[in-house]
């Protein structure tokens, strides 16, 4: 189980890429805020409630009300209620900004990001190369970048 923040789950329903996830993780955790960023099209809504009806998404609500506040001075809802859910559970943090993950660490949250993702996956056989590389193509076209050096290493 994972907490995830909106970023990498936004870019892969739209780049109808969401198997990573699934890939990745037997579920994933959000807190209502993250839940409410990714759904702010109607799309990503109804695809979210699906993988909630089945079982791979659950919403949870963190009960530190005053350690959200203190990271919301900083970060956006989405980032502060992901980080603050994951510090309450002591789980790990699916989070792509770099300000969140900064933060995320420094609160001792393991984290990993997409790029990490892909090459988790790359390593235990889950992803072929050439699914990497159409994985990236799609990205790209999303705006969510990724260098070939950091292909390479991906690939690896």
């Amino acid at each position: 189980m994972i907490v995830s923040d909106a970023t990498a789950l936004i870019v892969l329903i739209n780049i109808d890429e969401f198997r990573v996830l699934e890939l990745f993780s037997e579920s994933i955790t959000l807190p209502q805020e993250v839940y409410d960023e990714v759904c702010k099209k109607e799309h990503a809504k109804q695809y979210m409630d699906a993988k909630i009806k089945q079982g791979f998404i659950t919403l949870c609500h963190y009960e530190d009300k005053q350690t959200y506040k203190e990271i919301n001075f900083i970060l956006d809802a989405g980032e502060s209620a992901a980080i603050t859910l994951a510090i309450e559970k002591k789980m790990p943090l699916i989070i792509d900004e770099k300000k969140g993950r900064q933060f995320a660490q420094m609160q001792g949250v393991e984290i990993i990001g997409l790029v990490g993702i892909m090459k988790f996956l790359f390593d235990e056989k889950r992803l072929r190369r050439e699914e990497v590389i159409l994985l990236k193509e799609k990205l790209e076209r999303s705006d969510f970048r990724i260098s070939d050096t950091l292909l390479e290493w991906i690939v690896a």
